[in-house]
């Protein structure tokens, strides 16, 4: 469970790895994570024997990291994905800690996901892996059923402390008087109150960055969209600035629509910085902060930001999913999900087991020092499994709901997939293109060698159809073995014959979009 003390687990493990003259490897799905497991490894370990690689150090100190490894100082390595790479001998362990998160994923440049490396590493240097969540994934939870893989629970807090009290508020039943439903149900906003009243801490979680995530004009309903990518611009009311979370294209505001010259520009959605607003004025008293990529992409910004909160500088942090993992903070007490439904209507079928994650995660950050915490979920689905499981903290029961829906659609993990995409800078090109890609690989699925053994899907539009100035197509490739699947990819694409298109392949896709 959250807070159940696995730090201090991984801890004695590393210990042990090294009193046996090896060496360790500690995983973080996210860069500011970092700061507050360096400080407890550097009070237990010698400093000079702890090494850290990340993006979020610059290049001269990654390369002095680097050789510090390669010349065996550092027994333990401690980093982000890009640390599995680590030139690190005779290791000894691998933690992956939050296994779970999809930032171990990368679908940039070269596809990989470092938590499927670290097991496929340890086995080729003898060293043991540990994999840990209080949310494990559905492949890694099969996995300790089906495998060999070793499965153990801790499933009380440390101090025999309290999980937080969950509650869901259906915010179908909450609309101002012009029946448009708040960002804030009554129930927060009374439970946040009460939170400042008593000195304590609050984290509001909403997976939506920027002031409103939606801008039109009221008189023709011109969206204002980016240019390079099939998305409209997200209002950033700080910088006067319409801006793609995709591409980073950025445009001033318009005073007025470009299309019927209107000046009755309405925004709609709700992103941090404008929940951030709304805090500030429901409670002027507060010392309220934000932190999404948009306040950290300063170098040391994370740090900053975490360590106010943790010396009680901050009173209400307002935050993406960021804020929901790993961080260990004694006077938080309350935690505000805004929208639940964000990452429940995502186009993807991990939509409810990542909703679960996030949900149980951010709800653990709550109550973990002497205070009892309190979680209040707000959501237009109240009834959704997903969401109920997160009220019980119910893992065990998530996961029976979700692996019979996984079994009966012959999702993974009772399959195995790989995801191929075609793009280019023309839409014509690429949709002639992976139609005879298509083509081919129906041409070669049909054959003896791999009929029944695999099903081809598509080819169809990504569901972000253009991203960065180039459209995008997809085929998606299903199968129970993993070898046949390779083979039939890698036939596909040393037959293709699309000119001016790229071709990318994703092996255990993580993300459609």
């Amino acid at each position: 469970v959250t807070g159940s003390g696995k730090t201090e687990v991984y801890i004695h493990a590393i210990t042990e790895a090294l009193r046996l003259g090896g060496r360790a490897i500690y995983l973080v799905p996210e860069i500011a994570l970092t700061p507050q497991l360096i400080g407890r490894l550097e009070s237990r370990f010698p400093a000079g024997e702890i090494a850290i690689l990340h993006s979020g150090i610059g290049p001269a100190v990654r390369y002095d990291q680097w050789r510090k490894i390669e010349r065996g100082e550092a027994k333990i390595v401690v980093g982000a994905r890009s640390a599995v790479f680590a030139p690190v001998d005779n290791l000894r362990l691998i933690i992956v800690d939050e296994e779970h998160d999809a930032s171990y994923k990368q679908d940039e440049r070269m596809p990989y996901n470092a938590r499927d490396l670290a097991v496929v590493r340890a086995k080729q240097q003898g060293a043991a892996v540990v994999l840990g969540s209080a949310t494990p994934g559905l492949q890694t939870c099969h996995n300790t059923r089906e495998k060999a893989y070793v499965y153990l629970a801790l499933t009380k807090r440390v101090e025999q402390r309290e999980l937080p009290c969950v509650e869901i508020v259906d915010m179908k039943n909450e609309r101002d008087v012009n029946g448009k439903v708040r960002s804030l149900s009554r129930l927060l906003v009374e439970q946040i109150g009460r939170t400042l009243e008593a000195k304590k801490q609050s984290l509001l979680f909403l997976n939506r960055r920027g002031f409103n995530t939606y801008h039109y004009c009221g008189d023709c309903t011109h969206v204002f969209r980016c240019l390079n990518c099939a998305v409209s611009l997200t209002h950033h009311l700080s910088e006067g600035a319409l801006r793609c979370h995709y591409c980073d294209f950025s445009v001033k505001a318009p005073p007025v629509c470009p299309e019927c010259g209107g000046n009755r520009i309405l925004s709609y959605g709700l992103g941090t910085e404008r929940l951030t607003a709304e805090i500030e004025n429901l409670f002027p008293q507060a010392r309220v902060a934000r932190m999404d990529s948009d306040t950290t992409s300063a170098r040391g910004s994370h740090e900053r930001i975490l360590h106010a909160l943790g010396c009680g500088e901050i009173d209400i942090l307002v935050g993406t999913q960021m804020i929901t993992k790993g961080h260990d903070f004694p006077d938080v007490t309350l935690v505000g999900v805004i929208s639940a439904d964000t990452t429940l209507n995502m186009p993807d079928f991990r939509a409810a087991e990542r909703t679960f994650q996030l949900l149980t995660q951010v709800s653990g950050r709550g109550g973990r020092g002497e205070s009892p915490g309190a979680v209040v979920i707000q959501t237009l689905n109240p009834g959704h499994y997903a969401i109920q499981r997160t009220r019980t903290h119910d893992f065990a029961g998530f996961y029976d709901d979700e692996i019979a829906l996984r079994r009966d659609l012959g999702y993974p993990p009772f399959s195995r997939m790989i995801n191929i995409t075609v793009s280019g800078t023309g839409k014509e090109l690429v949709e002639k293109g992976a139609a005879r890609l298509g083509k081919q690989a129906g041409g070669i699925a049909g054959g003896s060698e791999y009929k029944g053994r695999l099903t081809v899907i598509g080819p169809m539009e990504a569901p972000l159809g253009k991203v960065r100035g180039r459209y995008r197509r997809q085929l998606l490739v299903r199968g129970k073995q993993v070898r046949a699947l390779h083979t039939f990819v890698r036939q596909l694409i040393e037959g293709a014959d699309i000119p001016g298109c790229e071709i990318r392949v994703d092996v255990d896709p993580m993300n459609f979009m």
